[in-house]
Parts: structure tokens; sequence; C-alpha cells
């Protein structure tokens, strides 16, 4: 009877001591805060590689007027807070246009051939983005990069051509998206759009307010 008592004290003292611990159960974890949430979904940074489809506009359009679809991108992102990334970037695109076989005047006749527009760069520099929602899956982010361009221009006409080589300073703004391959997944989509601003004029190419194409670019993106 002893025992039984004894045994029976035992196990009301450990329950006891149990409950006033607070030991939890499963369904008892300790919640984590929207903060903690925020940080455990927030990778150190994203790499991105894409391919870049362009569009000429302004002066360009006059000089090329079709798209480009010979264009990569690749960057390297770090967040350095829950919002902000910084990092840097490198990238080429060429464009070509084949124009119709037609007469032009020079200053000792004329001459008749068929023309070719070409331009192509490379460039490279540092980059910046917010992301509005780094916590959710599909994040949206709106960026700025800046860098030196090497570019070439030329214009073709049968065996003769005149060509431009030259550095100039490039800004591109750009609008886009991450999306995941899954909740889990290290590795998604990347895609959007950029605008590109090359600080370039040259009356013989037609370029007097600067060289702008747009760019729609999607690729994949790691997560580090």
């Amino acid at each position: 009877m002893k025992k039984n008592i004894v045994l029976s004290l035992l196990f009301l003292m450990f329950a006891f001591v149990a409950l006033a611990d607070g030991t939890p159960e499963k369904d008892n974890k300790p919640k984590e805060t929207s903060d903690d949430i925020g940080d455990f979904l927030l990778p150190d940074g994203f790499f991105n590689i894409d391919y870049n489809l362009g569009i000429p506009m302004g002066d360009m359009k006059d000089f090329i007027g079709t798209n480009s679809y010979r264009g990569f991108s690749i960057d390297g992102r770090k967040f350095i807070n829950q919002h902000f990334t910084v990092g840097g970037y490198m990238g080429w695109t060429g464009f070509y246009e084949k124009n119709a076989r037609k007469t032009y005047p020079l200053e000792s006749g004329t001459i008749t051939g068929v023309t070719s527009t070409t331009y192509y760069n490379f460039n490279f520099g540092i980059n910046a983005h917010y992301y509005f929602m780094p916590g959710a899956m599909i994040k949206p982010y709106i960026g700025l990069a800046a860098g030196p361009v090497y570019h070439t221009l030329q214009i073709q006409l049968g065996r003769y051509y005149i060509e431009d080589q030259n550095w100039q300073f490039q800004m591109a703004p750009d609008l886009g998206f991450f999306i995941p391959f899954g909740p889990e997944s290290d590795a998604g989509i990347n895609t959007g759009v950029r605008y590109n601003l090359i600080s370039y004029q040259n009356s013989t190419y037609g370029f007097s307010n600067g060289l702008t194409y747009l760019q729609w670019y999607i690729g994949i993106t790691f997560e580090y």
C-alpha cells in the first residue's frame, strides 16, 4: 500500500514539474515571428544567367529597326538587408539589319548596292535592387545597373564600310520577378524588362540623344 502511495506521489510530482516547466509538446512549439520567417526565407543572394531579347528605341530604331535575338547577361546580387541587394553584372548584345539594294548619292556620283548595319556591345558594372516582398514566394524587384560599355557600330555597302568603336557609359533601370521552381527550391526563373541608355552621340550614325534599346530578359536564378 505504502509503495503504491509513493509511486502515485512520484507520478504526480513528475507531472507537476513537467507542466510547470512548460515542456512543449509537438503542437506547442515556440512560434517564429514574422521577422524570423522572413529571415528564414531570405537567401544570402542570387546568381542569374539570362537570355536577352533587344528592341531598338529612339535614334537606335532609325539606325537598326529590327529586334536583336543575340544577347545574354550574368549577374550576382548580395542582400545587405531584408530588401536591398548590391552586386555586379556583365553582358553582351548584338543587333543586325540588312537593307534592300538601292542607290545612294555620293559627292562624286552615286553608288548602288545592298547595305547592312550592325551594332555590338560588351558591358559590365555594378547593380542595386530593391525587393518589395522578400518573404514571398514570388519576389518582384526594381533596380538599376550602371557601368562602362564597349560598343561597335558599322554601316557596310558592298566592300566599303564605316565603323566606330569606343567606350561609353551606360545606365539600365529594370523591373523583374524571381519565381522559384517550388516552395523548397533554391533555383527558379528570373524575368523582366530592362531599359538601356548609353551616352553616345554621333551625327554620322544619326545619334543625337543617346543610344537606347529595351530588353526583355529571362533565365535561371540560383539562390546562395
